[in-house]
Order: structure tokens, then sequence, then C-alpha cells
């Protein structure tokens, strides 16, 4: 399995575009943040086109985000 952080910033709101988040496939968890960032979301997917699928078509494409960051983590 292939891991991603996502940073997000929202508009107002950032609890309700979280729980919109975590309803999507492949994501392991989210958290709410204080400081420069918003959101945290772990992503989780077999390969590394699938993460991108799911961070380009889905996470970017929800209402409310106005910006994110993608960290792929490689540790194995």
């Amino acid at each position: 399995m292939i891991s991603a952080v996502v940073l997000v910033n929202t508009e107002l709101g950032s609890f309700q575009v979280l729980a919109s988040l975590k309803n999507i496939d492949g994501i392991e968890e989210g958290h709410a943040l204080y400081g420069v960032y918003d959101l945290i979301i772990k992503v989780k997917a077999q390969t590394i086109e699938k993460i991108k699928d799911i961070i380009k078509l889905r996470i970017r494409q929800t209402a409310g985000i106005t910006s994110s960051l993608t960290l792929m983590i490689i540790d194995h």
C-alpha cells in the first residue's frame, strides 16, 4: 500500500469539509488543525495513480477546499 498526507486549507466551516472527506474511499483518517493548514488527511491506496486520482478528482473537488499540499510517504 502507498500512503500520502494531504494538508488542506478550507473556507469557513472546515468541520463540514472534514465530514465530507471522511466519506471518500481511500481516506484513512482526517483531523482538524490549528495553524497554517485547516485539515490533515491521510490517504492510502494500492498505486500512486490511485492516490493521485483520490487527491485530484475527489479531495480537491470537495466544496469548501481552497488549497492543498500533498506529501507522499516513502518509508517501507
